[in-house]
């Protein structure tokens, strides 16, 4: 597998994290797909942590950030 291929997926894979992270935010906090994805880059920068890395905590531990 290529160096390309490797980042293709893995771009993939982040997206798809992503998108799990903010449908979570979104049921939680009852806000709409742009509000939630506002969220987790702002969280991010809180963080000092990548969106992606972010995302896949969210995930994996089922704990949300605070609301705004």
């Amino acid at each position: 597998m290529t160096r390309r291929d490797e980042q293709f997926r893995s771009a993939l894979a982040s997206r798809d994290i992503i998108g799990q992270a903010k449908g979570m935010i979104m049921e939680r906090f009852d806000v709409d797909a742009l509000h939630a994805l506002q969220m987790l880059p702002a969280q991010s920068q809180n963080r000092n942590t990548p969106v992606a890395a972010l995302a896949a905590e969210l995930v994996e531990t089922r704990r949300t950030p605070r609301k705004p």
